[in-house]
């Protein structure tokens, strides 16, 4: 992670899927509220991706591309690289 980045800051990849999610959603027209009921998550759930303080699994990403009618590749449109992760092996 970047020095100049607090570990509990969102990283870029994530505030790009997060402003994703939320052009499409506002395209429709569709408050937060409707986009989780029509998903089938609840709105806070919609309201911290779009946030950028959770992260949503592929699966979730699909439920969301589905209920906007829209395909998957649109809400991962120009993501840029994800952050560096720990070496889970540096110990060994």
């Amino acid at each position: 992670m970047p020095d100049d980045q607090a570990a509990d800051q969102p990283s870029d990849f994530t505030r790009k899927v997060a402003a994703n999610v939320r052009a499409a959603r506002e395209a429709k027209g569709w408050s937060q509220e409707r986009l989780a009921r029509k998903a089938r998550v609840h709105w806070t759930t919609i309201s911290k991706l779009e946030r950028g303080i959770f992260n949503p699994t592929l699966i979730m990403l699909a439920r969301l591309a589905q209920a906007l009618d829209a395909p998957l590749a649109d809400l991962t449109r120009d993501l840029p690289d994800p952050p560096p992760a720990p070496d889970p092996y540096a110990a060994e």
